[in-house]
């Protein structure tokens, strides 16, 4: 009789294991990996090689812009299982019998699934972080490029402007990076990824995943690369970032203008010392005052801030009517790990 209570015990424990046991999460249930190899977030904003074009803010202005918007080679299977393989993201893939689908877009609008719409009530199966593997559709992108012949001896940036779902970025067969945040810029350097001639850019987005559960809110699920791509080229040493402050005076009548620029320095920067020019024109697009700050040698360069001055009817006609400060982060290539 005690043997056999003990074996009951033991097979009870056995059955019990299993039911209990979580599956081991896939890279998109895993709320501990939000993304990979991206860059730091940063304005938005072109470099352009004249004045006149950097005033007319037009991308397409800019020699070192390349739209990728477009038709991309596309599949869209309706779970994880039947996506294809790393495969897809080489150059040889045949993807003839695939169809095409214009990017940016969500493709729930381009006939691909459904779009759904839902305020309180998740779309899918609640089982945080996890995933229902049986309804998760994934759709997976191709097209090629060539470099520009002048971006030669500067860095490459790939940038997609959003993109909705866990998606996976390669280029030439090689795992670039990772995404998970939608409603906001995803940007890769890929210059260590690039080959003379045509290169092969793949993504694979997964519609739900571990920040699905993040998004109950009051709007339309759709899916897909749903902001504009683009190819950028900044030279090694560039500004990476700023951030301008405009306020007024307390009796309203000047205006107050602060600048703060972040340097970035890629790998195989020269080293020499240049110069950060800060200018602000008017509507006519006449120069209302212009200051400049030294950039030493190397990296990092000396940190320096003037006082915000004011700037406006009565003001003094000073090169210091802003506040302006600069600093040279370390090389992206060892930020980005």
């Amino acid at each position: 009789m005690v043997n056999s209570h003990r074996l009951c015990g033991l097979l009870l424990l056995a059955l019990a294991r299993p039911a209990g046991a979580q599956p081991t999460p896939q890279e998109w249930e895993n709320p501990l990996v939000l993304d990979q190899n991206k860059a730091p977030g940063r304005a938005s904003f072109m470099l352009y090689d004249t004045p006149a074009a950097a005033a007319a803010n037009d991308y397409a202005r800019s020699p070192y812009y390349q739209s990728l918007n477009g038709p991309w080679k596309f599949n869209y299977v309706g779970r994880p299982a039947d996506k294809p393989g790393e495969a897809f993201a080489q150059a040889g893939f045949d993807d003839k019998a695939w169809r095409s689908i214009p990017v940016p877009s969500n493709w729930e609008m381009q006939g691909f699934g459904v779009p759904i719409y839902t305020n309180v009530a998740y779309p899918f199966p609640k089982n945080p972080p996890f995933i229902d593997g049986k309804d998760n559709p994934v759709g997976s992108y191709r097209r090629s490029f060539a470099v520009p012949a002048g971006w030669a001896g500067r860095e490459v940036l790939l940038h997609f402007g959003s993109i909705t779902g866990y998606a996976v970025v390669w280029v030439n067969g090689q795992r670039v990076g990772m995404t998970k945040a939608a409603k906001s810029p995803a940007e890769f350097d890929v210059t260590p990824y690039l080959k003379a001639g045509d290169n092969q850019l793949a993504v694979q987005v997964t519609r739900w995943h571990d920040g699905s559960y993040l998004e109950d809110q009051d709007f339309w699920r759709l899916s897909g690369i749903e902001r504009d791509v683009y190819l950028w080229a900044p030279p090694k040493r560039t500004i990476g970032d700023f951030f301008l402050k405009t306020d007024l005076s307390a009796d309203y009548r000047q205006g107050q203008f602060g600048a703060t620029v972040a340097l970035a320095s890629y790998a195989g920067a020269p080293a020499a010392a240049g110069r950060l020019t800060v200018e602000v024109q008017d509507a006519a697009g006449r120069t209302v005052w212009r200051q400049q700050q030294p950039v030493a040698a190397g990296a990092p360069a000396p940190r320096s801030a003037a006082p915000s001055k004011t700037c406006g009817p009565g003001a003094p006609s000073s090169p210091t009517c802003t506040s302006a400060c600069s600093r040279w982060p370390t090389p992206r290539a060892t930020r980005w790990p």
